[in-house]
């Protein structure tokens, strides 16, 4: 799936204590559509030690309850 050229967008940086967390777009890779993903990641002595991730496909303006973009200001448009 992640052949060629693929972006990631990073939206928001959040760390407290051992835990961080990336909020970010991923598109460009092979999917349909855009994936909206939160990833958490503990720190421990300078290494990551725990991963989880949440991954989503990023709603389009039609297909969003609250009429708000996942990400960003705008709504993606795909072909």
């Amino acid at each position: 799936m992640f052949q060629g050229v693929h972006w990631t967008e990073f939206g928001r940086i959040v760390a407290e204590g051992d835990l961080v967390i990336v909020h970010g777009r991923f598109s460009g890779f092979g999917a349909t559509v855009n994936w909206i993903a939160a990833d958490i990641v503990r720190i421990q002595n300078g290494i990551l030690v725990e991963h989880w991730d949440v991954i989503q496909d990023e709603a389009t303006e039609e297909h969003s309850i609250s009429k708000r973009p996942m990400f960003g200001t705008t709504f993606p448009t795909y072909a």
